[in-house]
């Protein structure tokens, strides 16, 4: 884990505070980066998704590639 220190405009961060339901500075600042960083790894998964990277309808047991396993 890494400490950083930033200065954040206070209006700023009295609505970071009500949009997370945060008690603390430290714990809304926390909230809203975790937040920004999840919403930027579901837009990157969804891109992959749309530009045809991620194949949800690829099926690994139906791809002749793939050898068999005995059982």
């Amino acid at each position: 884990m890494a400490r950083i220190s930033v200065d954040i405009d206070g209006e700023f961060l009295e609505d970071i505070r009500a949009a997370f339901g945060a008690e603390t500075d430290e714990a809304a600042v926390l909230a809203a980066v975790v937040d920004a960083a999840k919403r930027l790894r579901r837009q990157e998964f969804s891109d992959a998704i749309k530009t045809g990277e991620i194949d949800l309808m690829y099926d690994v047991r139906n791809d002749p590639r793939q050898e068999s396993s005995a059982a």
